[in-house]
């Protein structure tokens, strides 16, 4: 008699949205590819595309659509693309802006880089810092109420609208957020240590300079008056 072994079965896994980080990532890899095959070179798709799934800890199943998409996006737009990507035009509106916005990001750096500058932050004034402020405390109701950390998608969409409430862009509103946190989790309220959004934690802080420091202070001793 014939015995039959058969594999475990395993449930299918949920699709990981993508975040900033990684589709700033995939908008690199796209330009490099754009800018070796307008330098006649080879833009070494399959090679990139492995690189890229392999940095980012996704399949190449999920990273080659992606930059389909981006790619798609960029000629609609009339931006450089590669031709070795094909169009994968499946994107809703908001990833579409995200893609664009990345790709202006990234232009904005090199720009810069090649002028041999270093882009100064313009500090926040205290209405900004209010709005940056009050969004953070949104996040630590948030995770209080979920008792847990927001995901990367959850805390980067309260950072797309805290940008769009002060007109920052989304990498410099994340960071600036992140220094308010970092303020927030060093102060005391009625006797015990505050709080900062969980989430904002492993993110690399803008540094404040002292106008903004004081304002943030000023708008801290202002919260705790009103909630007393």
């Amino acid at each position: 008699m014939r015995i039959r072994r058969y594999e475990p079965y395993e449930e299918p896994q949920p699709r990981r949205p993508w975040t900033r980080e990684e589709l700033l990532e995939a908008v690199r890899c796209v330009r490099a590819m754009a800018e070796d095959e307008g330098a006649g070179r080879d833009p070494k798709r399959l090679e990139r595309q492995a690189a890229l799934a392999e940095e980012l800890g996704r399949s190449i199943v999920s990273v080659r659509p992606r930059l389909g998409n981006i790619a798609s996006v960029l000629r609609q737009a009339n931006l450089p693309a590669p031709v070795c990507l094909p169009d994968m035009p499946r994107v809703g509106r908001r990833t579409a802006t995200a893609i664009l916005d990345t790709w202006h990001e990234l232009d904005a750096e090199e720009d810069m880089a090649a002028c041999g500058q270093v882009q100064a932050r313009r500090p926040w004034s205290e209405e900004e810092l209010e709005t940056a402020l009050e969004a953070c405390r949104r996040m630590v109701r948030q995770e209080e109420a979920l008792g847990h950390a927001l995901d990367a998608d959850e805390a980067g969409d309260i950072a797309s609208e805290t940008a769009c409430q002060t007109g920052r862009r989304w990498s410099e509103t994340r960071a600036v957020m992140a220094a308010v946190a970092g303020v927030m989790a060093g102060t005391v309220e009625d006797g015990q240590q505050a709080q900062g959004p969980e989430c904002l934690r492993d993110i690399a802080p803008a540094v404040l300079d002292a106008t903004e420091t004081v304002a943030l202070d000023r708008l801290q001793r202002r919260g705790e008056k009103k909630e007393g």
